[in-house]
């Protein structure tokens, strides 16, 4: 699910300098070479949201570009794991970003780890984008938030599996 465009009301809201409520930004990378997902939250306190614990690591995210162009953001996230940097560095398999913001209202600010009060509402989000132009150094991992774009792919790249394309055996 692909959501590209939020309320003007609600960002204004948001945005405001009076604003009691914060944006959080969630992120989850999902890469062959690291095993299980990782997850974490742009703030110093560890969240537990769907059931899902991120952990506090501030980072750099934006909301995706909207004109005519196809959607792409750059992404900073701190190398503070160093298997992160060094599986996206090496790999010939892009990592696979979902990103979503919520508003700190949605939250109970006072627990440790933070948890959902009710069902959190998204303000904003997108998933299964891939990373590309990934470059680290040995404090960060930057790179560029793109939808897959098989036409600039090397022939055969790729090859229509079940498990990337499970459209196409149904």
């Amino acid at each position: 699910m692909t959501e590209r465009s939020v309320p003007t009301s609600v960002m204004a809201e948001l945005e405001r300098a009076e604003s009691p409520d914060a944006l959080i930004w969630f992120l989850t990378i999902t890469h062959p070479d690291i095993g299980e997902p990782i997850r974490i939250v742009s703030d110093v306190f560890d969240y537990v949201l769907g059931g899902e614990t991120y952990t506090a690591m501030p980072f750099d995210g934006r909301p995706l570009t909207d004109n005519d162009q196809m959607p792409a953001a750059e992404l900073v996230v701190s190398n503070v794991d160093r298997r992160v940097g060094f599986a996206l560095e090496r790999s010939t398999e892009r990592a696979i970003i979902d990103l979503a913001v919520y508003s700190s209202a949605d939250f109970d600010l006072s627990a440790d780890p933070r948890t959902e009060i009710g069902t959190a509402s998204r303000v904003y989000g997108f998933g299964r984008f891939e990373l590309s132009d990934v470059e680290v150094t040995v404090t960060q991992i930057r790179g560029r938030v793109t939808l897959p774009d098989y036409t600039q792919e090397p022939w055969p790249y790729m090859r229509a599996t079940q498990d990337r394309f499970p459209g196409l055996f149904v």
